[in-house]
């Protein structure tokens, strides 16, 4: 009955550490992936912003350059 009890043991302990073992590959395994998909994320990101950020400074200028015209009339008119 101890062999018997001693492989049933052996057996369970194996089957635990292969278990441990291919949930360890799955979470690094995931672990990498997620890296990778916060890596395009932040190149969009990064993308985005100068995209943006080109806009805005078209954006200012264009009002500036109104604020000025605006300006101009009221001393004209004012």
């Amino acid at each position: 009955m101890s062999k018997e009890l001693e492989k049933a043991l052996e057996t369970w302990a194996n089957s635990r550490k292969e278990g441990h073992e291919q949930f360890i590959q799955l979470f690094e395994q995931w672990g990498k992936n997620f890296d990778k998909q916060i890596q395009e994320i932040e190149k969009l990101n990064n993308q985005f912003l100068k995209d943006v950020q080109g806009n805005l400074d078209y954006i200012n200028k264009w009002f500036a350059k109104k604020e000025n015209e605006f300006a101009k009339l009221f001393r004209i008119f004012g």
